[in-house]
């Protein structure tokens, strides 16, 4: 009989998840375009598009900055060492995969394309299902009460 490893998974499930519909997203764009607005407002949609994705990347650089002081693992393949529940988890469990999302949507009017948007609802429950579940049963197994404690303050995404 083999042992659980410490890690919620095996394998790196979100940033396959969210590669896979970056990737899809800009090949369905490439191959088949289905713009959002037409030549005259794509200015103004991209801008939005930038501001969007900055704010995505700011909100996953938040939150793996506060693992990196906790001195813990963002990796889900990798061992978590404390239930990090400080900084912007106070406001939500999963805010890289939250920053991941709005990214996404960023992208999506940046490239002026509703393959992204329509991209992202698919990658969110594939998270939510492969990922987020899993560091769930994972956190409750390894950290008990303290843990229960933290999931009944802190929503999961907002």
């Amino acid at each position: 009989m083999s042992e659980r490893p410490d890690a919620s998974s095996s394998f790196p499930w979100p940033p396959v998840i969210f590669g896979a519909a970056f990737a899809i997203g800009g090949i369905a764009t490439w191959k088949t375009p289905l713009p959002i607005s037409a030549e005259a407002g794509r200015g103004f949609i991209r801008l939005v598009g930038i501001a969007i994705i900055m704010s995505g990347i700011g909100v996953t650089l938040a939150a793996e900055w506060r693992f990196f002081q906790a001195g813990t693992m963002t990796l889900p393949t990798r061992p978590t060492s404390v239930i990090v529940a400080d900084g912007i988890y106070r406001y939500t469990r999963n805010p890289m995969y939250i920053g991941m999302i709005i990214a996404l949507a960023g992208t999506g009017l940046l490239a002026n394309s509703w393959w992204f948007l329509l991209a992202l609802p698919f990658a969110a429950a594939a998270v939510r299902k492969l990922a987020v579940k899993r560091e769930e049963r994972y956190l409750e197994r390894k950290f008990g009460a303290q843990y229960l404690a933290y999931k009944s303050r802190v929503r999961r995404w907002l």
